[in-house]
């Protein structure tokens, strides 16, 4: 199966109404939302790459100004049909200040101008790409000098990525002694859970999955004049209605501050 395959028959996140999207996107992620509250307004044009079915790019464009411009792109074709359709029920439920435009992108081969964009999101999406290296180098050919990148990419010792990371390997295994492909992911792609969403099928469906060390960041991003790391996200469900920091010395992710 191929990634593109893999999210068009898996959108991230829920399936079901928007506001089902947006409930279990920021239950399992409470410390989201505030951090999203801190992007900077009246910085122009925004990008956001990976949108999925367009949750974030939403709650972002309620606290832009309307001179702002807001793109998000994905690779899956069902996720951005979703995302579009969302569009009306985000108008009304969270008072868009701009309307995101939606549109299928790669991130290994962005469809932009050099230097276009003075803001770049992307969460969670980068690392499973097959070259997360040129997914970099295109951030920095599109980003605007003096651009600021805000990239969050999966924490090398987390020790949710470590068992997802367990379970493909155990999936791996069992493919070769049954002469299959993805196995076990075959048996859950029709139970795509209602809590969880498309997280148990990403462990075991989605072909690439990678995690980082500072260091290795270090290096990925050094054309880029400054750079922030800190470990960001919690490694199970914080059953919690308030937002909360996301910052967190053992968390999933590296949340990565980039600037042009």
């Amino acid at each position: 199966m191929s990634q593109v395959d893999f999210w068009s028959s898996n959108p991230c996140g829920a399936d079901g109404e928007f506001s089902q999207i947006i409930e279990q996107r920021y239950r399992l992620e409470p410390w989201l939302p505030r951090d999203l509250r801190t992007i900077p307004s009246n910085r122009g044009k925004y990008l956001e790459i990976g949108c999925g079915q367009g949750a974030d790019a939403f709650l972002i464009c309620s606290t832009l100004n309307k001179d702002d411009e807001y793109h998000a792109v994905d690779y899956s074709k069902e996720s951005i049909r979703r995302a579009v359709t969302f569009v009306d029920d985000a108008k009304q439920h969270l008072n868009l200040r701009v309307t995101p435009r939606f549109a299928w992108g790669d991130a290994l081969n962005l469809q932009y101008s050099d230097c276009e964009f003075d803001f770049i999101y992307s969460m969670g999406v980068i690392h499973h790409t097959p070259a997360p290296q040129k997914a970099i180098d295109e951030v920095f050919r599109v980003l605007k000098s003096g651009g600021h990148a805000r990239i969050f990419l999966y924490r090398r010792g987390s020790p949710k990525v470590g068992a997802a990371k367990v379970l493909r390997l155990t999936q791996g295994l069992a493919d070769k002694i049954l002469r299959q492909e993805r196995c076990i992911y075959k048996l859950l792609s029709r139970k795509k859970s209602k809590f969880f969403g498309s997280m148990v099928l990403e462990c075991f469906g989605v072909p690439w999955m990678e995690w980082y060390s500072e260091k290795d960041l270090r290096t990925m991003f050094r054309n880029y004049s400054s750079v922030d790391i800190q470990p960001f996200g919690y490694n199970f469900p914080r059953f919690s209605k308030m937002e909360i920091d996301g910052y967190n010395n053992f968390g999933v992710f590296y949340k990565i501050e980039a600037r042009k």
